[in-house]
C-alpha cells in the first residue's frame, strides 16, 4: 500500500470506485478523512434494554436472534416489504424493511443481527421503524458511523484498519506532554476510538483527540492573528464631534453604554485592527452605539457598513440611521435583495463613490457588485443570524477594515472565540427600560383554547400578541398558513389578526407589519421573521408553536419583541413535553445566563470551519465545553512555548495537516 499522503481513496481494500465517489460526494476525499470520521456513538452488546421504558421515536441499537422464519410479501408492482420478528429482553419486536430484499436473504442466513432504529410502542406491540442492520465485528463493543448510502459499517472498519496498519502517527504533543494533562497520546486515542476496549475508554480517547485538535486550532488563531492585528489606517481624533454628538441624543446613555463606546474609540485609535463583540441583552441601546461608532469612523472620512439578518431589521436601522445621520449631513443609503431598481442603482453609486458614509442592509451588502470606495468599519447586528462566511465576505469588503459584531444571546461559538482573544467582548447589561416583567410559562395543548380566550381578553384593552409557528406550511406540524386561517374562523373572538412570513413580498411584509403595530390588527400569525427587528410597543404576549426544535438564542430573540416599554408581558411555550433546557428558559430572563446554559450543554460548534450550533458534532461526537476550552488553551500555551513547534504550525497555518504531522509507513 502507498503511504497514506499519496494514497486515494481507491487504493484501499473493499472500496473501489464506485464507493469511493460515494465518500467524496459526503466530504470524505482521501484516507486522512476516514480515520478521522470517527463513531457517532457505540453499542455494548451486553447492554440490557428495557423495552417497556424507552420513549417513544427514541433511537435504539439491539442485538437479537429472530424468534420465527423472516416474510416476504408484495404489495404490488415494484413494491415489497420483508417483516421479521425478535425476541429481546422478554420483548417482542417487529420490524419491516420496504423494498429491501436482500434483507430476507441475510435474515435467513444469519442466526443474530444486530439492528438500529426508532422505537414505536403500539398496546403490546413494540417497533423498530426504519430499521437498519449493523454488521457484527469481534469484541463487545461495536462502533457505529454515519456513513453515506450504500456503505457499509463493516467495510468502515476494514478500511480503517488498513490505514491505520500501514502508517504511524506522530503528534505535536508527545507522550510526558499527553500525560501531564491527563490525555491519552493521539496514536492511541485513534485507535481506542475505532476499536474500543470500552466504551469509557474509547470517550476518553475521543475527548484527548478532540482537546488536542481544539489545542491546534487555538494555536493557529494565535499565530494568524499576529500577522491580522496590525492596523493598516488611523483615524484622526474627533473626541469633541462625538462628544457634542452624544450630547445631543434625546436620552441619556446608560453608563454601561458610555463605557461601551470609549472603549471602541479608544480600540479605532489604536494601533491594532478592531475586532469587538458587543453582547448587549434585548433591549440595552446596542444600536445607538453602533451608530456612534459609525459616525466617528465617517468624521475620520471612512464608510460604514451595517449588516442586518433581515429586510425588515435592516429597513429599520435605515429609518433610524437617516434620521441621526442625516442632521450631520451624513448620506445614509440602503441596499437588500428587494430594493428596486432605482434604489439599488442609487446605492451602488453612493456605496462605490464614497459620497454614501453609511451602508445598511442585508447579506445583498456581501455582493460582487458592491465596491466600498473606503470602507474602514462593518458592523454586524444580531450576529448569530449570519454564516461564518457571510460575515467574513462582509469584512473582506475591504482590507484591515475594524468590525464590530452584536449579539443578544452569542451562539456558543462566538462565546468561546471571544474566551480565547479572536474577538474582544464588551458587555452591555443595563437595559434603559428593559423587558424585566416578562414571565414565561409551557403551555400544553390541552390549554390552548384558554390561552386563545386570553389573546381575546388582551386585544379588548389595546394589547398586541405574536403566534410564532416554525414553519410556513408543514402537513406534519402546526404551520402559520394553516393556524392563520383556523384563528380566523373565530378562536380570538372580536380579534383581528394578521399573516407574516419569508415567502411574501416586501410590500406584503410591510403591510402587514404597518397593520399589527399601527392600526387595529392585534393578533400577528407569523414564522420566526420576527425574530429581530420589529419594535411594537403594544406587543405584551407571545406564543410559540414547536419551542422545543428551536434554540435558546431563537427563542430568548423572539421573547424580546414583547414587553418592549417594560409593561407586565407574558410569552408561551406550546408543548406538550417540555425538555429540560425549556424549563430553563422559563426561570431565565438573562441573556448572558442563557448564553453561558447553551455553551455547557450544546457546545461550541466548529472553530476553522462554517459550522456554528453546538450540536454539530466535533471529533468523535464531543461537543467543546468550559473544562474543554481551558485545558486546550493551556496546552497551545505549551505546544508554541517550543520555538520549533511553533515555526512548523506557522508554516502550516490553515493546512488540514495542522493535526497530524507526519503518517508515513511502518
Amino acid at each position: 500500500m502507498p503511504p497514506l499522503l499519496f494514497m486515494k481513496l481507491e487504493d484501499i481494500k473493499g472500496l473501489g470506485a464506485k464507493r469511493a465517489e460515494k465518500l467524496r460526494a459526503a466530504g470524505i476525499t482521501e484516507p486522512l478523512d476516514i480515520i478521522l470520521l470517527f463513531p457517532r456513538t457505540y453499542f455494548d452488546k451486553n447492554a440490557v434494554i428495557d423495552w417497556k421504558n424507552l420513549p417513544e421515536k427514541s433511537e435504539v441499537i439491539f442485538r437479537a436472534a429472530p424468534s420465527a422464519p423472516p416474510v416476504r410479501r408484495r404489495i404490488r408492482r415494484g413494491m415489497s416489504i420483508v417483516q421479521a420478528e425478535f425476541e429481546s429482553f422478554g420483548t417482542r419486536v417487529i420490524c419491516k424493511w420496504f423494498n429491501q430484499d436482500y434483507v430476507f436473504r441475510r435474515l435467513s442466513a444469519e442466526n443474530e443481527i444486530i439492528i438500529s432504529g426508532k422505537v414505536r410502542h403500539s398496546g403490546s406491540i413494540t417497533e423498530v421503524t426504519s430499521p437498519r442492520i449493523i454488521a457484527d465485528r469481534e469484541g463487545d463493543i461495536v462502533p457505529i458511523y454515519k456513513l453515506p448510502d450504500g456503505l457499509n459499517q463493516r467495510l468502515m472498519s476494514e478500511a480503517v484498519k488498513a490505514i491505520l496498519d500501514g502508517v504511524n502517527l506522530h503528534s505535536y504533543v508527545d507522550r510526558r506532554t499527553a500525560a501531564a494533562f491527563g490525555m491519552t497520546p493521539v496514536s492511541d486515542a485513534i485507535k481506542e476510538a475505532h476499536f474500543p476496549t470500552s466504551i469509557a475508554a474509547a470517550e476518553s480517547a475521543a475527548r484527548s483527540i478532540a482537546t488536542e485538535n481544539l489545542a491546534y486550532t487555538l494555536c493557529l488563531y494565535r499565530l494568524l492573528k499576529r500577522n491580522s492585528d496590525k492596523r493598516s489606517f488611523g483615524y484622526p481624533d474627533h473626541t469633541k464631534e462625538l462628544t457634542a454628538a452624544v450630547a445631543g441624543l434625546p436620552f441619556r446613555l446608560t453608563g454601561e453604554q458610555y463605557k461601551t463606546i470609549t472603549e471602541i474609540i479608544k480600540r479605532m485609535r489604536s494601533d491594532s485592527r478592531m475586532n469587538i463583540l458587543i453582547q448587549g441583552d434585548v433591549g440595552c441601546g446596542k444600536t445607538v452605539v453602533a451608530f456612534l461608532a459609525a459616525y466617528y469612523a465617517a468624521l475620520g472620512g471612512y464608510q460604514t457598513a451595517i449588516m442586518a439578518p433581515t429586510e425588515i431589521l435592516a429597513r429599520q436601522h435605515y429609518e433610524k440611521a437617516k434620521e441621526f445621520f442625516g442632521q450631520y449631513g451624513i448620506q445614509t443609503v440602503c441596499l437588500t435583495g428587494s430594493s428596486g431598481a432605482a434604489e439599488r442603482e442609487a446605492a451602488l453609486f453612493g456605496i462605490e463613490s464614497g459620497n454614501a458614509a453609511i451602508a445598511v442592509g442585508t447579506h445583498a451588502l456581501t455582493g460582487k457588485n458592491v465596491r466600498f470606495r473606503n470602507l474602514g468599519l462593518t458592523i454586524t447586528d444580531e450576529q448569530h443570524r449570519f454564516g461564518v462566511c457571510q460575515r467574513g465576505s462582509l469584512e473582506n469588503k475591504a482590507n484591515g477594515a475594524d468590525n464590530i459584531v452584536m449579539s443578544a444571546t452569542p451562539i456558543p461559538r462566538t462565546l468561546a472565540l471571544s474566551l480565547y482573544g479572536k474577538l474582544e467582548t464588551v458587555n452591555i447589561r443595563t437595559k434603559p427600560c428593559g423587558n424585566g416583567n416578562t414571565i414565561t410559562a409551557i403551555v400544553p395543548e390541552n390549554k390552548l383554547d384558554d390561552m386563545y380566550r386570553y389573546i381575546s381578553r388582551k386585544s379588548e384593552t389595546g394589547e398586541k400578541t405574536y403566534i410564532v409557528c416554525p414553519r410556513i406550511d408543514s402537513d406534519d406540524e402546526i404551520s402559520a398558513t394553516e393556524l392563520y386561517k383556523e384563528l380566523a374562523r373565530g378562536k380570538l373572538g372580536k380579534a383581528k389578526s394578521a399573516l407574516l412570513h419569508g415567502r411574501m413580498s416586501a410590500a406584503e411584509k410591510e403591510a402587514a407589519m404597518t397593520a399589527f403595530a399601527c392600526d387595529d390588527v392585534s393578533v400577528l400569525v407569523c414564522t420566526t421573521v420576527v425574530e429581530v427587528g420589529i419594535d411594537v410597543p403594544d406587543a405584551t404576549t407571545m406564543a410559540i408553536f414547536g419551542a422545543d426544535r428551536m434554540g435558546l438564542s431563537q427563542l430568548h430573540q423572539l421573547r424580546g419583541r414583547i414587553g418592549r416599554r417594560g409593561q407586565q408581558s407574558y410569552c408561551f411555550l406550546v408543548t406538550d413535553s417540555p425538555a429540560e433546557r425549556l424549563k430553563f428558559f422559563c426561570g431565565c430572563t438573562d441573556g448572558f445566563e442563557l448564553a453561558e446554559y447553551d455553551f455547557n450543554t450544546r457546545g461550541a460548534g466548529d472553530f476553522l470551519g462554517t459550522r456554528q450550533h453546538g450540536r454539530e458534532e466535533t471529533f468523535a461526537g464531543i461537543k467543546i465545553d468550559a473544562e474543554m476550552l481551558k485545558k486546550a488553551g493551556a496546552l497551545s500555551d505549551a505546544i508554541l512555548s517550543d520555538p520549533d513547534t511553533a515555526a512548523a504550525l506557522a508554516e502550516r497555518a490553515g493546512s488540514r495537516e495542522e493535526f497530524i504531522r507526519s503518517l508515513s509507513l511502518n
